[in-house]
């Protein structure tokens, strides 16, 4: 499995805005489409998503990315990474701390399922649905994916 956390100033500036709120930041693109630049921002928090608290996101984020982006002419988006999430990113398991997970190995047939218990860059542990705690590195996990 990679790890593609999202990186430049255009991520940080998300994430120096949403992560105070409890948000974090899953995924981040920034493209230009019909000469007005898209950013679309997949967030997750804890306690679910509530579009009053994107609303607030979205007025304190959009001056700081025109500003970066120097335009005036900017579309921002926010979704949710929804409840069966395939993990695309290594780094999406320190994100998604303490939620289920399944995790399927290289040569593997059987998935393995339980909870994320910590993860950082370089491993994640996961509390397995039998009491084990197993210790995964990037390199260890062919798939993942969110579970309810």
């Amino acid at each position: 499995m990679y790890n593609r956390k999202p990186e430049g100033p255009l991520a940080e500036a998300v994430r120096e805005i949403v992560e105070p709120q409890g948000y974090r930041l899953v995924s981040f693109s920034s493209e230009v489409i019909r000469q007005r630049p898209h950013v679309h921002c997949v967030l997750h928090h804890p306690e679910g998503i509530v579009l009053d608290a994107l609303a607030e996101l979205h007025r304190a984020l959009e001056p700081r990315l025109e500003a970066l982006l120097e335009t005036r002419d900017l579309r921002v988006e926010f979704s949710s990474p929804g409840i069966s999430r395939v993990l695309t990113s290594f780094h999406e398991f320190d994100v998604f701390c303490g939620c289920r997970v399944q995790v399927l190995c290289p040569g593997a047939s059987e998935w393995i399922s339980g909870t994320i218990s910590s993860a950082d860059e370089g491993s994640c542990v996961i509390r397995t649905d039998d009491g084990r705690d197993e210790t995964f590195s990037p390199e260890m996990i062919t798939k993942a994916r969110l579970t309810e």
